[in-house]
């Protein structure tokens, strides 16, 4: 299957060309994409669209910085699920890795990597190497991300530092003023780098009942984008069984319309396995069940498909290193 990136947030750089007092339909219509098209839900389009729209608009705007101001355009909508269970995390770090996971759904053609430092969490950018490196498209990527810890967060929050693969531009001053950060440029790396003691506050806007709605949404969107993936299609899957309790792997074989030893083979070219991707699932989806104080602790290890409390506990334990009460206490305090 071709690489493709979602076509909505294409919208922030609609409307940064209209702030800049351009019209952006010719622009987009000589890359392909239509308003009427922008519209349907679930729409992608193509590296070379995305591509001619960035490398268009680069040369169309006369501001080496346009891409800073994407941070004041965003809207959840324009990341669909995505973009609301960011808004409904418990702390930045939870909506980080939840972007992380869930990044493929937007973009085929970015990776994002997340690393736990003395005192912050550095979050790496990278493009694949099919994409043509456009400054102004880092800087909204890096833009955006900070606007959005901001809302769920604090406006106040500053990044330790930022740093960037391009080149200073003449506007440097207007980086500093954005990020209210240390920016460096010409790095081996695209890094925001976050307070650590930040990024585990508990946020105002946690709503666990929003959040596994929407992270069933982003599931299901990335098996139905990986067809092929037989780990994405195998963890579809599970998250459907998985309050069934018979979650095995002679069941979820024969929804993929494989056999047992079929399905054991592919995953084993994945470097992984089926109780690797149970094991994965379940401890996704548990912090933010027991995060919710109106579900029972028996219910969830229910909805989670174990067959006795003691043994979600167990495996709870393993996973974060105390019992889910004890994890539901230190949440709500």
């Amino acid at each position: 299957m071709p690489k493709t990136c979602l076509l909505a947030p294409a919208a922030i750089l609609w409307k940064l060309l209209e702030s800049y007092g351009h019209d952006p339909e010719p622009l987009f219509r000589r890359s392909g994409i239509t308003a009427k098209m922008m519209r349907v839900p679930g729409a992608r389009a193509s590296r070379a669209m995305n591509d001619n729209l960035w490398l268009q608009a680069t040369q169309l705007i006369d501001d080496p910085c346009f891409g800073l101001r994407a941070g004041e355009l965003w809207h959840p909508s324009y990341l669909g699920a995505l973009g609301y269970a960011w808004l409904a995390s418990a702390t930045l770090r939870e909506a980080l890795q939840r972007l992380v996971r869930y990044l493929h759904v937007l973009t085929k053609f970015v990776d994002l990597e997340l690393e736990t430092a003395a005192d912050r969490l550095n979050i790496y950018l990278t493009y694949k190497p099919e994409l043509t490196y456009v400054p102004a498209r880092t800087d909204q990527f890096f833009a955006i991300i900070l606007s959005m810890c901001r809302v769920n967060l604090d406006q106040g929050l500053n990044p330790l530092a930022v740093q960037f693969v391009h080149a200073a531009p003449p506007c440097m001053g207007d980086f500093y003023s954005y990020f209210k950060a240390p920016v460096s440029y010409d790095a081996e790396i695209n890094c925001l780098a976050l307070p650590r003691d930040q990024v585990d506050l508990p946020l105002k806007g946690y709503n666990p009942e929003l959040l596994r709605m929407h992270d069933e949404i982003m599931v299901r969107h990335i098996t139905q984008l990986d067809k092929e993936n037989i780990v994405e299609r195998v963890k579809g899957v599970i998250l459907d069984m998985l309050p069934s309790g018979n979650v095995s792997d002679d069941a979820v074989a024969r929804k993929v319309n494989m056999s047992v030893r079929s399905l054991q083979r592919s995953l084993k070219q994945e470097e992984t396995t089926f109780g690797t991707l149970l094991d994965n699932v379940r401890r996704e989806l548990a912090e933010d069940y027991v995060r919710d104080p109106n579900l029972a602790l028996t219910e969830i290890a229910f909805i989670l498909g174990f067959s006795e409390q003691s043994a979600f506990a167990r495996a709870f334990k393993r996973w974060t290193g105390i019992t889910p009460g004890q994890f539901r206490q230190k949440a709500l305090a």
